[in-house]
């Protein structure tokens, strides 16, 4: 580009054209200026809408998988069946709830187009939890999600599962299939090569006219200042390649590893949690009173516990 310059401005220094001088040159600056700056604003803004749209679609995931969590920690019964062994059965609630984690895993390698297993071997080993997984699967996420909806059955027909809690289960799985729906949309629906050649031709033919539009002011300094806004120029051209797919390794891409690894970290939690059985609290709890309140200390204590027989018969009944 700098020789370029160099020698479009020995030219039109040492052959002087007539007129060539007199036209309006600031008119024609601002002109392309503003078509400049406007194509490539749309291309930016692009770019970033899918960047954006790919840190939304991991956020809803996290967001479901952390309320499946809770659910079937919480509110999902034993089994009906007196014979069947209650350890079977949490056994069964910590393989569901460690699912979605499973899923997050599946669909970062997914979107990553990363299908040899030697390139996969933390995905390899939390599906080695599961039995009879068809590891020759094409699309781990969903198959995931097909998991989920065969416990949800289960615990369908084998518990006393409230039906609002059923309905709930399976509006989940529904939240997480279309967030995998999401992301391969960004994946596979880039945006139209059309509208980047456009936009590349657009910013050539600015930075080749560029020196006829500043020789008059700045003379020998335009070589400088039109290297300094092409390379401005294709720094943002190329930013908005950088961050287009969202799902690679890159340093401008989204930290999908972390996310997978706080998606744990924050279903151990759930998991940690002991589920109380005997009412609200598993052990007593000190008298909360609010600051100022003239609430007589009895009267609270009294419905605390009233609060407590009420949630305990619901509980069980």
């Amino acid at each position: 580009m700098s020789r370029f310059s160099c020698l479009v401005l020995s030219h039109w220094q040492f052959v002087q054209h007539p007129g060539f001088w007199e036209m309006d040159y600031y008119c024609t600056l601002q002109s392309s200026s503003q078509r400049l700056g406007l194509a490539i604003s749309f291309r930016m803004q692009a770019s970033y809408n899918r960047w954006w749209d790919g840190r939304i679609q991991w956020e809803r995931l996290s967001t479901l998988s952390r309320s499946f969590a809770r659910t079937i920690w919480i509110h999902v019964p034993e089994l009906a069946d007196p014979e069947r062994n209650e350890e079977l059965s949490l056994q069964g609630k910590r393989l569901a709830i460690q699912c979605p984690h499973m899923l997050a895993v599946a669909l970062k390698h997914h979107l990553r187009d990363e299908r040899n297993w030697d390139s996969c071997t933390e995905l390899r080993d939390l599906l080695a939890y599961l039995p009879d997984y068809p590891y020759s699967a094409a699309n781990h996420p969903i198959t995931l999600t097909l998991y989920l909806s065969r416990y949800i059955e289960h615990i369908h027909l084998t518990t006393t599962l409230d039906p609002q809690v059923y309905t709930h289960l399976l509006a989940h799985v529904e939240g997480l299939t279309a967030v995998v729906s999401a992301c391969e949309r960004l994946l596979r629906t880039p945006i139209p090569l059309g509208y980047n050649i456009a936009i590349s031709r657009i910013v050539w033919i600015f930075i080749i006219g560029l020196p006829s539009q500043l020789w008059r002011e700045l003379r020998w300094w335009t070589i400088g200042v039109t290297m300094l806004t092409a390379y401005a120029l294709f720094a943002l051209a190329e930013v908005g390649l950088e961050i287009e797919n969202p799902w690679g390794e890159g340093p401008n891409d989204l930290d999908l590893d972390r996310y997978c690894n706080l998606l744990a970290l924050d279903l151990e939690e759930i998991l940690s949690m002991k589920v109380p059985r005997q009412g609200w609290f598993t052990s007593p709890a000190p008298v909360f009173t609010t600051p100022g309140s003239t609430t007589p200390t009895s009267d609270i204590k009294t419905s605390i516990l009233a609060v407590g027989e009420e949630f305990e018969e619901d509980l069980y009944h």
